[in-house]
Parts: C-alpha cells; sequence; structure tokens
C-alpha cells in the first residue's frame, strides 16, 4: 500500500467545505460505497459532526495512498455538483493532483464510466461530462435534450441551494441588519459545542468574533480550522509549537535545549529537542513531554509563582503547572492557559526567551501555531 501523501491541508480543506455544501441529504454509508470504500472499516464512521467525519475520512485516504477513492470523491462525487463557478477550476487543479484522468480511466469499465474524464491522459481534467458521453453512437442524438434538462436541472438545484442554504455557509455580516436567527457569538458557541463537546472560552470567543469582524474567516472557515486544530492535538500525538511573536528574529520554536531545565525559543524545529508528545488529561487540557530528554526533567511545567517555564521530572505532587489548557484560536493556533489561572504560555520572540504572560493583552507570543511532527 502506498504511503504517498496525495493532498495538502489546503486541499483537504477546500474538499470538507464542498462535502459540507453538497452531502446535505447523502448517508455517510452511500459516500463510502460510492467512492469504493467499505464503511464497516471507518472506526470514526459514528459519533462525530460532519465537518469531523469528512475531515477524518479524506486524512485516511489521504494517509493509506487511496488515490483511486480520492479521485471518485474528486470527480465523481463533487465536480459533477460544482461543474460551473469558481470551485471548478480549484476541484480541476486538486484532481490533476491526483492524475484522476489516468487513475479513473485504469480502473472504471466502459458501462462505469467516471462523471469526468479526458480520453487522453492529460493531467488536466475536462469538467464537460458530454465528451465521452458524445462518442457514443447510440446517444449521439440525445446530446442536446440531455443539455436541456441538465440545465433545467442545474437551474433548480441552484435555487434550492440559494433560497434553503445553511447560515454556516452565508457570508458573515455582524452589522445590526443581519438576517441570521442566531448571533454570530451563539453560532461560535454551536461550533465549539458540536465540535468538542464543550463551550468556547472568552478568549476563544472573542478571537473567532474579531477573525469575522476583519473579514479573515467565514464560519464555515472556523467549523474546519476548530476540527483540524483538534484532531492535531490527540492523545499521543508528537507536535511543534511555533512561537507567533510580532517581533522577528528567527527565534520561534519551543525548545528545551538550555541549562537548569529551562525552556526556551528556537530557531528550527527539526531536533528532537523541539518535540513534544500531547498527553490528554481532559476533554480540555494536555501535560506536554519534551522528545529530546532522555532521563530527567522533560514534562513542559508554567511556575506561576515566578513565572518561569521549565522542565518538571513528573506531573504529580507539587507540579501542578505541568498541565494546560487548551485555548483554540484560528488555524492551527492556540494559546496555552496553565492551570486556567491565567497565565499563559508565552515566547518573548525578541530574545528567545519563555515566560509566562498575566494576561493576553497586547502578549502576540500567547499565540502559538501547532504542527503535527
Amino acid at each position: 500500500m502506498s504511503t504517498q501523501f496525495f493532498l495538502e491541508e489546503t486541499d483537504i480543506d477546500t474538499l470538507i467545505n464542498l462535502l459540507l455544501r453538497s452531502q446535505q441529504s447523502r448517508t455517510r454509508e452511500a459516500l463510502c460505497v460510492s467512492i469504493g470504500i467499505d464503511p464497516k472499516r471507518l472506526s470514526f464512521i459514528r459519533d462525530s459532526s460532519e465537518s469531523d467525519f469528512f475531515l477524518l475520512l479524506i486524512r485516511y485516504l489521504n494517509e493509506i495512498g487511496e488515490q483511486e477513492a480520492l479521485c471518485k470523491l474528486c470527480c465523481k462525487e463533487l465536480l459533477p455538483v460544482f461543474h460551473h463557478g469558481k470551485y471548478a477550476p480549484i476541484l480541476s487543479e486538486i484532481a490533476a493532483k491526483l492524475n484522476c484522468n489516468q487513475k479513473l480511466s485504469q480502473n472504471f469499465t466502459n458501462n462505469q464510466q467516471p462523471t469526468v474524464l479526458s480520453s487522453s491522459p492529460a493531467p488536466s481534467v475536462s469538467v464537460n461530462p458530454f465528451i465521452q458521453l458524445a462518442k457514443n453512437k447510440f446517444i449521439r442524438y440525445s446530446v442536446i435534450v440531455i443539455i436541456g434538462l441538465a440545465g433545467f436541472v442545474s437551474f433548480i438545484q441552484s435555487s434550492k441551494l440559494s433560497s434553503n442554504a445553511d447560515t454556516t455557509e452565508q457570508p458573515v455580516s455582524l452589522s445590526p441588519t443581519a438576517k441570521s436567527n442566531k448571533s454570530v457569538n451563539q453560532q461560535i458557541i454551536d461550533i465549539y459545542q458540536e465540535v468538542l463537546g464543550r463551550k468556547p472560552t472568552d478568549n476563544e470567543l472573542n478571537s473567532n468574533v474579531n477573525l469575522l469582524e476583519n473579514r479573515q474567516a467565514e464560519l464555515s472557515n472556523i467549523r474546519a480550522w476548530i476540527t483540524k486544530t483538534s484532531s492535531l492535538l490527540q492523545d499521543g500525538n508528537v507536535i511543534s509549537l511555533e512561537c507567533l511573536g510580532n517581533q522577528y528574529t528567527g527565534l520561534r520554536f519551543l525548545d528545551s535545549r538550555i541549562k537548569n531545565n529551562n525552556v526556551s525559543l528556537g530557531s528550527s524545529n527539526i531536533d528532537a529537542s523541539t518535540k513534544w508528545k500531547v498527553h490528554i488529561i481532559n476533554n480540555r487540557v494536555v501535560a506536554l513531554e519534551n522528545q529530546g530528554v532522555i532521563n530527567g526533567s522533560k514534562w513542559l511545567d508554567g511556575v506561576t509563582a515566578d513565572d518561569s517555564v521549565k522542565l518538571a521530572p513528573n506531573t504529580k505532587g507539587g507540579y501542578t503547572g505541568t498541565k494546560w489548557t487548551i485555548n483554540i484560536l484560528g488555524d492551527g493556533v492556540v494559546a496555552l492557559d496553565n492551570q486556567g489561572k491565567s497565565k499563559w504560555l508565552d515566547g518573548v520572540t525578541a530574545d528567545g526567551s519563555v515566560r509566562l504572560a498575566p494576561n493576553t493583552e497586547g502578549n502576540t507570543g500567547i499565540r502559538w501555531r501547532i504542527s503535527k511532527q
């Protein structure tokens, strides 16, 4: 089985967004069968939100190298729905990256043609599904009728979508004349509740409201970001933490390479000293174990007595600062609140030091981008 990764994170986010728009009345099992995947193989098919399921499905297919299933998802499921408008060229690029023309032409029989297929093995994807059909004499004279019917169906579907679209798919307006039945705050609360099973913290809520106010995101983006970020923080995952402080000096990755069990910011994340294993304490609280320390203190510890950040030998006893509350603030961006005492993990990018900040106001170093290693 191939271990090649075909899709990048931006491609995965695009497919999730389009699946959320197109799969409104279809079961998860039917989707899996359509793309050639046995739903019984998927442990996550139940007990997850729609966006979480799509994220896990695409990541799973990508990681195990299921190129054919990804092609069917892109070309058979999505391109017929989004064959017009701004998403058509984006889907075509993803299909070309997957080399879908060649893959589908090798695996489909004559009576099982893919929705979009080119007669040549060129890496581009045709978005006209009638080119192949027109080659068949039996239906050549029916093409005009089919085109007319397809146009009519497309018009009806577009009308339904425009009148019945979910509020999470509409551009968000925070003006008093907004037509949404729910306040923006409540919609964000609902997203956190649905994806994570909890309400957002004040910092999470304020951060996402600011993104919406500044037109840097829509509600559909926020849902995808929360889903993606929470998947990076699964128990046992190894991550790096990149400080997003606004004084860029090249020192940005949380690093254990310093004496006296202190931590600092390093310039790269290629060494084990900048890798941290996630240990889930509960729904929002984690402990972080440094992977560069073999014997000795290796747990990230916020010492609230003097606002220092060090490494502790374990997470028990008096080392209460080894437990960190997660705040998801954006796409892979978190803030770490030490024991919920408003003592925030703060990287000072100007000099590479790490400390505890008393609050989040004006401290850009409390924002950390996490990446799975």
